[in-house]
């Protein structure tokens, strides 16, 4: 499905309730909405659609009489009003019990209840496609109109609709799916009272934020697709799910999701953040905001209401201290943090910048205040860091030697699963199979089947038949495949989760070498947390992935499908790209996101059971790759500095910290060190020592013992402790000579 070029996100929707529509179409009444009901009675017998037997069309006209009899029952001056005045809208299904009595009462040809029901939906139905009422959004999704909205289809723009069903076919979109989407369109027409081609982006909008509390919207996303490719809504419209993304938010409203109560402080806080933001990103903002807004200032609000200057009493600054140490979250409330040194590095760079801005601005002097962080409460941070540095090298240590478990779980996952979803293809539905020695049945459910014109999802199903479980294997083989995918990507790469995620088609290039003119393949990594854009040389094994990922996702198309990707450290919306790690989310592709990846790396794991050397089960992380992929690197003799330019780090001193170097690794490396320099040297200098040459160089340290003493100076120079040596050598034969006297 193609996706629409990037513009701002949508401005908000401001969504109407109930009882503002009703007023809102009070006030501005359709031309037809005041028809007498004999006039509308005579279009209800005209209208040319479903069957146009004379009965049937009779039959209809009546039903229309017989409800607009209820309906001129309540009080208005058109008939929308009167509909919303006989509760109706509130009712859902259980209209039916207020004009199906009615009807019964007052007209002598219904002879039963449930005749009288049926001819009041009937009617209703009619008065639906004269587009004399226009009900709610609830009313019209709990009611179920069947035929009611082909019977749309033809009366409205069949033109539009056709054009609609032919793109949903040719972009392969499944029927029920289309029937689903196009099911929402009318609901739209009906309520709005536009025609198809009339209708903009906001209104689909309001009719998801109606619906959506109560009930689960499938396919709306298609029928936004399919206005957007029948040119209904601008070309540059972004798909549904990007035009739902808030946005970046200003700081004033990140400011005031915590609530500030002091409106002073409130303007210092944004004035600050103001000039803060111009040198960080968005993400780090938004943590800026996190703990200096709502860990710090409105935790010093909860505990002294009222206060509206930054000047904090010892007493206040010191329990927030302590209380600062313990978090807050409601899962693990109370317990110490990992880490709280970089909140209260926050805390004091923020007083401290305040009282350094102002000596050039006057604004800020009537803020400086003292520090509620002192320099020894960050004394112990540097300690804190080499000790968790130490847990993270011991953890690498540890992951690094099983990463080939992983990488053999996940292989032979796939096979398997491939292998079974292979001789299910080739099984019919409700035979057998075997597969390693394990028996299969092939089953479909009512989904899978599918009924009347509602073709099925087509989704593989098996029961393992020793213990009775059931396997989607359409959704086993798609997690297997993208375990596999990521697990290699990321341990041949090194490459954080944000930029493997945003890999591209455009990324895979080529390089010609200019001394031997070898062409190498090389993957472009996209700027991600440093802005720093890199290469890295496809291996054999990472192009055997890559190329999978290309094929799969390529689904036998020309080209890879364009999708756009939400940036959740940004919040902003990438313009539509081929990206490589895309899958099918229900009716529509997306990107895959980073929960995703974590998800499926924790079932995998939860399937390995790869415990440590204390017996602990152990779980990777996204990042673990990283460090794992630089370790391996430094061991293996690449130059610090080569590694810090594939893993996009611009100081070494960032790369030091990913590379655990192990024992072994310090002593191989410093012999051959030295072997080398050796080998830089004279070989003569290298010769057996003779025996004179021996003697003199042990006399040598003997006569350094007797003038030296204890002293570790060298040799020939003067004594620092003026002569003690001598003095404890004078000292020790005195006692000697006293106890021989003794």
């Amino acid at each position: 499905m193609k996706i629409g070029l990037r513009r701002p996100l949508a401005e908000p929707v401001e969504v109407s309730t109930a009882a503002e529509h009703a007023v809102a179409i009070a006030e501005h009444p359709w031309p037809h909405a005041t028809s007498s009901r004999q006039n509308l009675v005579t279009r209800a017998g005209e209208l040319l659609v479903g069957p146009r037997h004379v009965y049937k069309r009779t039959h209809r006209a009546v039903s229309v009489d017989r409800v607009l009899a209820w309906i001129e029952t309540w009080p208005g001056s058109t008939w929308q009003q009167r509909w919303m005045a006989s509760g109706a809208e509130s009712q859902g299904r259980g209209w039916l019990d207020s004009a199906g009595p009615f009807i019964l009462a007052t007209f002598p040809a219904v002879r039963s209840l449930q005749a009288a029901r049926l001819a009041a939906a009937d009617g209703l139905k009619m008065l639906l496609c004269l587009r004399l009422l226009r009900p709610g959004y609830p009313f019209l999704i709990t009611c179920h109109f069947r035929g009611t909205y082909e019977y749309l289809q033809q009366l409205i723009d069949p033109r539009f609709f056709a054009e609609a069903n032919t793109i949903g076919h040719e972009q392969g979109i499944r029927e029920d799916h289309r029937i689903q989407a196009v099911n929402h369109i009318c609901r739209i027409i009906v309520h709005t009272g536009r025609d198809p081609r009339q209708l903009r982006p906001e209104d689909l909008l309001a009719y998801r934020a109606q619906i959506l509390p109560d009930r689960h919207l499938n396919c709306l996303n298609v029928a936004w697709e399919l206005l957007r490719e029948t040119r209904v809504f601008p070309a540059d419209t972004m798909s549904l799910r990007d035009a739902r993304k808030q946005g970046q938010l200003s700081i004033a409203q990140l400011v005031d999701r915590y609530e500030v109560q002091s409106p002073a402080v409130r303007e210092v806080l944004i004035r600050y953040l103001t000039t803060r933001a111009a040198s960080i990103d968005y993400s780090s903002l938004m943590a800026l905001v996190g703990n200096l807004v709502g860990v710090f200032w409105k935790d010093i609000e909860q505990h002294h209401p009222g206060i509206d200057t930054l000047h904090l009493t010892p007493a206040m600054a010191q329990a927030w201290r302590e209380r600062a140490l313990l978090r807050k979250r409601a899962q693990d409330k109370g317990t110490k943090r990992l880490d709280h040194y970089p909140m209260l590095f926050l805390v004091r760079s923020f007083y401290a910048d305040i009282t350094q801005w102002a000596m050039d601005d006057p604004y800020w002097a009537d803020w400086v205040a003292p520090n509620p962080v002192r320099a020894e409460d960050v004394r112990g941070a540097m300690k804190h860091k080499r000790h968790r540095q130490a847990r993270i090298h011991q953890r690498t240590r540890t992951l690094a030697p099983l990463l080939p478990q992983l990488v053999h779980s996940v292989e032979t996952r796939l096979a398997d699963i491939e292998q079974l979803y292979a001789a299910a293809s080739r099984t019919p539905a409700g035979e057998t199979f075997a597969v390693n020695d394990e028996q299969f049945e092939r089953i479909q459910t009512k989904q899978d089947v599918g009924v009347g014109r509602l073709c099925g999802s087509g989704r593989l199903r098996v029961v393992r038949l020793s213990d009775g479980q059931r396997l989607d294997l359409t959704q086993d083989e798609d997690e297997a495949f993208w375990t596999w995918a990521m697990v290699e990507t990321l341990r041949h790469t090194g490459v954080r989760i944000e930029e493997m995620l945003e890999l591209t088609h455009l990324s895979l290039t080529t390089y010609r070498l200019p001394d031997s003119g070898e062409v190498v393949p090389l993957l472009q990594i996209a700027p991600s947390k440093m802005d720093t854009e890199r290469v890295l040389l496809i291996s054999p094994e990472l192009a055997h992935v890559l190329a999978r990922v290309v094929h799969r996702v390529r689904q036998g198309q020309e080209h890879i499908p364009l999708v756009t990707r939400y940036d959740h450290n940004e919040c902003v919306v990438g313009a539509p790209l081929p990206h490589l790690f895309q899958r099918w989310y229900g009716t529509e592709r997306r990107v895959i996101s980073p929960g995703l990846v974590k998800r499926l790396l924790e079932l995998a794991l939860t399937r390995l059971a790869l415990r440590g050397p204390n017996g602990e089960l152990l779980r990777y992380t996204p990042h673990d790759f990283r460090r794992i992929f630089a370790t391996d690197a430094v061991s293996a003799g690449l130059p610090i500095h080569i590694a810090a330019k594939l893993l996009g780090h611009l100081d070494l001193n960032t790369t030091q910290t990913y590379a655990a170097v192990y024992q072994d690794d310090v002593l191989r490396h410093h012999s051959a060190f030295i072997t080398r320099r050796r080998a830089e040297r004279p070989s003569e200098e290298y010769r057996q020592p003779t025996a004179g040459e021996w003697d003199e160089f042990q006399s040598h340290f003997t006569r350094r013992k007797v003038e030296l003493g204890t002293c570790a100076r060298p040799y020939g120079t003067p004594c620092r402790h003026e002569h003690a040596c001598l003095t404890e050598m004078i000292l020790e034969w005195a006692i000697v000579s006293l106890d021989a006297i003794r």
